[in-house]
């Protein structure tokens, strides 16, 4: 009897303390859930402090664009608002929003920088802002202002403990939304819709709504190819029937119809455009044993690829070589003037020179018969506007591509400097010195920064 006894109390006491132990579990996590919770938004209240302040700081600073004639001071002022917009992009992307699409936001954080940037850069080199820029700046500074003054109304809500910018993430963790956690995702909602009439900025920069939605130009005035059609494409490039579909990709730059063929020695993807037919990309995956050939036999191999695929009058520009495979880059020349827009990539097995991959999307992004003006300047009077302290080795003509796709023609001059090679480029129209380049150059390729 004393024996059973013992053992009840043994067992009380087990359960007893397993019950403690489990409050003060629970405890401990709770506590640690809500420090959790709280660091948190913490977090997001500083995020948006900060996306309050900077939003602040731009419109301040786009009233002073529209009052300077001086260019020094619109870089500075540009400078500035590009800087700031970024950082407001950034605290912009440490909310929770998945809950409310806030892409015009973005989008005006990144014009409104990009913009004041290229106008300054238009005074630097002697242009004048016209009536229509300062009115889009004018028109940039109401939406600002009127980002600024929800931002901050959202911002007092926060403070007075009205809403919690946390409670927009309620809903993804699958509770019930509170009435807080729908008023912040109004608010946000309200912030969207401020943008709703932004207007269209067509500039030189690279998020100009020209740029953004432009078309390819290789694919405009083509027709639409059926699925059947890139099939037979896309064998013809490898010489086989055996691919099979795998995917339509439709919300891309370039639509296209993917085809593959996946055994246990290789893979082979091939991307064929939706509009017009056209290689878009050619992967094949293999081991590949050793370095037979050169840089210049892997060149003369991807050339004829090239050629027999119907890209003609290409150069080739810079490589580099990784795990036994050479990737090549080849311009289109036109008239003696390397595009270097029209960009086409070559993967080379340097084993026995297979191909092993093709990327055109820059060839067909860009690819047109162009009409090339003359160059106002001789090469001997675009040289006098380089330093002297470049060596030059090789000068040619070539079309360089700027941020906002306007192209340039330009004389490169290719020389030496402190046993370092580089290119300068220079307007051929202007004398403008356009770009400078430093070309790394070691047994893993040429490539150029």
């Amino acid at each position: 009897m004393e024996q059973k006894r013992s053992i009840h109390i043994w067992l009380y006491t087990i359960l007893i303390a397993g019950l403690v132990a489990a409050i003060i579990w629970g405890f401990t996590a709770t506590k640690s859930a809500k420090a959790l919770e709280l660091n948190g938004e913490n977090h997001y209240n500083r995020a948006f402090h900060e996306l309050v302040g900077y939003v602040d700081d731009i419109d301040v600073l786009l009233s002073k664009t529209q009052l300077t004639k001086s260019p020094a001071q619109l870089a500075k002022l540009s400078s500035d608002i590009f800087r700031q917009a970024a950082e407001a992009k950034s605290c912009l992307g440490q909310l929770p929003t998945s809950e409310v699409q806030l892409d015009n936001t973005s989008k005006f954080l990144s014009q409104v920088g990009d913009y004041t940037y290229v106008l300054s850069q238009s005074m630097i080199n002697g242009e004048e802002i016209s009536e229509q820029e300062y009115e889009d700046l004018a028109s940039l500074g109401e939406y600002a202002a009127n980002l600024r003054d929800t931002l901050s109304g959202i911002e007092e809500q926060i403070y007075s403990g009205e809403i919690r910018i946390s409670d927009t993430n309620r809903k993804k963790r699958g509770k019930v939304a509170d009435a807080a956690g729908n008023s912040i995702l109004e608010d946000l909602e309200d912030v969207e819709k401020s943008f709703e009439d932004y207007p269209s900025l067509i500039y030189d920069g690279p998020f100009s709504e020209h740029i953004v939605n432009r078309e390819p130009e290789m694919l405009k005035n083509s027709e639409e190819v059926s699925q059947e059609q890139a099939l037979q494409k896309a064998e013809e490039l490898i010489n086989s029937q055996d691919l099979v579909f795998e995917s339509l990709s439709e919300n891309t730059a370039i639509p296209s119809y993917t085809f593959a063929r996946d055994n246990e020695n290789e893979q082979i993807s091939i991307s064929v455009t939706k509009k017009g037919g056209y290689i878009l990309s050619y992967l094949y995956n293999r081991n590949v044993d050793g370095e037979q050939l050169d840089i210049k036999e892997a060149t003369e191999k991807a050339a004829q690829f090239l050629q027999k695929n119907g890209f003609y009058s290409m150069q080739d520009s810079y490589y580099e070589k990784s795990g036994g495979v050479a990737t090549i880059n080849f311009a289109y020349v036109q008239d003696n003037v390397t595009c270097y827009s029209d960009l086409v990539k070559v993967r080379v097995a340097l084993d026995n020179g297979d191909i092993l991959g093709l990327e055109t999307k820059g060839y067909l992004m860009n690819h047109t018969e162009r009409e090339l003006s003359g160059a106002s300047l001789t090469v001997e009077e675009a040289r006098e506007k380089i330093s002297t302290n470049l060596e030059v080795s090789a000068t040619k003509l070539a079309l360089v591509p700027k941020d906002s796709m306007r192209e340039v023609l330009c004389y490169e001059f290719k020389g030496a400097f402190n046993d370092r090679n580089f290119i300068i480029y220079v307007n051929a129209n202007n004398g403008r010195e356009e770009e400078i380049f430093l070309l790394i150059e070691s047994d893993e390729g040429v490539l150029t920064i």
